[in-house]
């Protein structure tokens, strides 16, 4: 069975990575879910954005220090020839997830406070519902929280990059996880598999590299150039 396909902050070929547009373009493929990285403004608006700082005409901005009108109409630098480039608001990544049946992959960026944390998966719920989208994030403290809160409503996945033995607390803990691809072998694949549990790989952009996951049995591709045709 082929792995369920997410485009990487959106299709980000044409337009810059986690805006508008980039969201609407893979809304338009055949992929299963959109991630998208998510940050906290001054005035405590979510945004979809990477890293923690805007750079717009080699300036850079961080986000948490700026209220989203400050940053709204900011033009974001990029390398695509994406004039139009501007940040784009949660609500609206949300707003085209469910109007298009795509499923939110929500990375949390940093590790924000409980309360707006727990602010913004209430209104997740009540939108689109909790069980219909996926909270993903490299710091493990905001998917235990959620994890506390909503139990078995929740899908949340502990993304794993360099500190690797967070790989088996999430086994012990029984969460799925989102691995860099060269940490997937079948060993992890069957363990996670034993207890009921997804693995989900990024970002996976090689067809040999997509081929070897399917072989093992991944579950999920995180991808800049795969869907479900692929």
């Amino acid at each position: 069975m082929k792995p369920l396909a997410i485009a990487h902050r959106g299709y980000h070929k044409t337009y810059f990575e986690n805006t508008y547009e980039a969201i609407i373009e893979a809304s338009k493929r055949d992929y299963f879910g959109i991630e998208t990285d998510i940050h906290l403004t001054k005035d405590k608006v979510w945004i979809t954005h990477h890293n923690s700082e805007i750079k717009s005409n080699d300036k850079l901005y961080p986000i948490r220090d700026y209220t989203f009108e400050e940053l709204k109409d900011l033009p974001l630098d990029n390398n695509q020839n994406h004039k139009d480039a501007h940040i784009c608001l949660f609500k609206d990544y949300l707003r085209i997830c469910k109007e298009k049946h795509k499923k939110p992959v929500i990375e949390i960026k940093n590790s924000p406070k409980t309360k707006y944390l727990l602010e913004m998966a209430e209104y997740v719920d009540e939108y689109i519902g909790i069980e219909n989208v996926i909270f993903i994030a490299f710091y493990p403290w905001p998917i235990w929280r959620l994890k506390r809160r909503y139990k078995k409503r929740i899908f949340v996945q502990q993304l794993v990059e360099d500190h690797k033995k967070l790989i088996w607390i999430s086994l012990f803990k029984k969460i799925d996880v989102d691995l860099d691809y060269k940490l997937i072998n079948d060993k992890i694949i069957k363990k996670f598999h034993k207890r009921n549990l997804c693995v989900n790989a990024w970002t996976v952009d090689s067809i040999d590299e997509l081929r070897r996951l399917e072989k093992l049995g991944i579950d999920y591709i995180t991808s800049n150039v795969f869907d479900q045709n692929s």
